[in-house]
């Protein structure tokens, strides 16, 4: 049998993982609200001291690509982009 302060203390714990499922089904909504004129592959989630963000890799500009956390992929987003012929 289950005590009352067990069912209670699983419902916290239900609670606060419904709190967190409801925050990540926002932000990927917002993906519509933000970068309606982008193309879904050429959209990532980075981070900026922590808080997420969609970023368009083509259309980003310099400013925001600097302000990103850094990662693999932001450092290489910063190198210059060699002429080709």
């Amino acid at each position: 049998m289950t005590t009352l302060e067990e069912v209670k203390s699983e419902l916290e714990l239900v609670k606060n993982e419904m709190a967190i499922v409801k925050g990540d089904l926002e932000f990927y909504k917002s993906i519509f609200k933000t970068h309606r004129n982008s193309a879904i592959f050429n959209l990532r989630i980075k981070s900026i001291n922590g808080e997420r963000l969609w970023v368009d890799k083509v259309r980003a500009d310099y400013s925001l690509k600097i302000q990103l956390d850094t990662d693999e992929e932001t450092i290489e987003w910063l190198k210059p982009v060699r002429c080709e012929r």
